[in-house]
């Protein structure tokens, strides 16, 4: 029932190549139910934590073991996306997944370690995204990338949307530990659509990280690092510094709901940015967007009041929009300019911003033993601002010539 909705949504937009939207409507269903699961329970992590005794170290400690992690696994996950393909190694990071939300779901009683939290959290997370890159960099149409990304973004949208509101209200009704357990259905659920068809990518490829053209793609790494350390940031430390200085009550039910009408203005958005990513302004809305975004962080630490977070939220997800879906699509532009290291190529920029993103949080949570959590959040927003400005280093090459 729900692939055929999503058929008859989008059938407009791919009717020369049904074969191809049978993939392309898999994952967007996928990635939708993982987003649902995801978001139930990330948005919360850090003031979950929090609230069962862990250090404001420990917690920004935790993100960074998270990405040191996932500085090797990136390399892992490539090599096994090469050997048994993308959806292999997605049903591989829902495994890992689970376990993760199984581990926080048992904090309460446990009280775990973070590095054993991150652990398997950082496997999941590097088997999804080299696998979710290769799959959809494999699958997508150029000519149209921008708009099947406008329409990857609404699904998305949709599961961040859905996942704080059911979070929300699970862990204000039932309790903080029942939200990771229902996330933990979910992910399973997520798996279901990736066995309607064979894998997108030719299978036992050999790949090799010693014939990519560095020289070529450095500034490539360079702003997709920088759009990891803005990302980071963005979706962890602001609903962390709003849950503690900013709301009081019901955090959960209302941090969820915050984060939920936020992402509101990105399904909105996300088809017609999608379709001006097809067209020669593509560039130039990109970094307007992340201009406008680096002053959304500038202004975060002024925010005092629940109507101010509502605007803040809304601001950023329509310029993350704005900005994100430009750049994906000329970064997987880019691994189709690479013939046979599509692969290796996406693994080298994921682990690249993994090492990067690791020693940002590390710095933050050995600030956080001589500083108050309030000012490193704080300039955690400024460290944000100056990220958003770095991808604008990005040169891809299917926008030099329009």
């Amino acid at each position: 029932m729900l692939k055929r909705a999503v058929h008859s949504f989008l059938r407009k937009s791919h009717f020369w190549r049904d074969a191809g939207f049978d993939e392309l409507s898999e994952l967007y269903i996928s990635n939708m139910l993982r987003s649902v699961a995801l978001t139930i329970f990330f948005v919360f992590i850090p003031f979950y934590l929090y609230q069962h005794g862990y250090s404001p170290a420990a917690i920004l400690s935790f993100y960074g073991l998270f990405f040191m992690v996932r500085a090797v696994f990136d390399i892992t996950a490539g090599f096994f996306v090469a050997r048994f393909g993308p959806k292999h190694s997605m049903i591989v990071s829902n495994i890992f997944q689970i376990i993760s939300a199984s581990l926080l779901l048992t904090v309460p009683q446990q009280h775990w370690h973070v590095a054993l939290i991150a652990l398997p959290f950082g496997i999941a997370q590097s088997f999804f995204f080299i696998s979710y890159h290769v799959s959809f960099s494999k699958i997508k149409h150029t000519p149209k990338a921008g708009a099947e990304l406008g329409h990857m973004q609404i699904f998305e949208k949709i599961g961040f949307m859905l996942g704080p509101l059911v979070g929300g209200v699970v862990g204000s009704v039932l309790g903080a530990e029942y939200i990771f357990m229902t996330a933990s259905l979910l992910l399973a659920l997520s798996l279901w659509p990736l066995f309607m068809t064979s894998e997108p990518t030719k299978t036992h490829q050999k790949i090799s990280f010693k014939t990519l053209p560095v020289e070529k793609i450095k500034r490539d790494i360079f702003a997709n690092a920088c759009l990891g350390i803005e990302n980071t940031l963005c979706q962890n430390t602001w609903p962390f510094y709003v849950a503690i200085f900013v709301l009081s009550g019901a955090v959960y039910a209302q941090l969820g709901l915050l984060t939920a009408l936020g992402v509101l203005i990105a399904i909105v958005s996300a088809k017609l940015i999608g379709r001006v990513s097809d067209t020669y302004l593509a560039r130039p809305v990109m970094r307007i967007n992340l201009i406008l975004n680096a002053l959304i962080h500038c202004f975060r630490p002024l925010v005092s009041t629940v109507p101010g977070v509502l605007a803040v939220n809304i601001a950023n997800e329509a310029v993350t929009s704005g900005y994100r879906m430009p750049f994906m699509k000329g970064l997987y532009a880019a691994a189709d300019d690479l013939p046979g290291h599509r692969i290796a190529y996406i693994a080298s920029l994921e682990c690249a911003g993994s090492i990067v993103k690791a020693t940002v949080w590390f710095i933050l949570a050995l600030l956080a033993t001589v500083m108050s959590l309030q000012t490193v959040l704080i300039l955690s927003f400024f460290i944000a601002a100056i990220a958003s400005l770095g991808i604008t280093k990005e040169r891809f090459a299917v926008y030099n010539h329009k």
